[in-house]
């Protein structure tokens, strides 16, 4: 639904669910960070007639995070999609503008696909305030 509202009706991406040792290692691969994180996202470029990119959840933060916000881990990790799928799109929360833009684009993607609207959603993990 992510890329059907962003004119990329079929764009396909790869997910890949997995545990904090595996997500700090990519995280350290890929981005020089020493720890887990909760979602990271891998852009395949601009070629024709391949995924937008990849993305990683790592489930124990997923569910850390979503114990933390009230929510349920199905919520939680569904959000995370959403927002993996929004930074292959383009998408950039490095700054207060940035978040408010991505969360309130989150919440419209969210509630079109039945999920509970989630205004205050953030990276608790890191500390981030939309």
């Amino acid at each position: 639904m992510t890329f059907a509202l962003h004119r990329h009706p079929g764009a396909e991406v790869c997910v890949l669910l997995t545990d904090d040792e595996r997500m700090e290692s990519l995280n350290k691969q890929f981005r020089g960070v020493s720890a887990t994180t909760d979602v990271l996202t891998f852009p395949a470029g601009d070629f024709p007639n391949v995924p937008l990119g990849d993305i990683a959840i790592s489930v124990p933060s997923a569910k850390r995070q979503a114990q933390a916000r009230g929510v349920s881990l199905e919520v939680e990790i569904a959000y995370l999609a959403i927002h993996g799928g929004l930074h292959l799109l383009g998408y950039d929360d490095e700054d207060r503008a940035g978040r408010a833009k991505m969360i309130a684009e989150m919440n419209r993607i969210g509630i079109a696909v039945g999920l509970p609207e989630d205004t205050e959603w953030s990276s608790y993990l890191h500390g981030e305030e939309a």
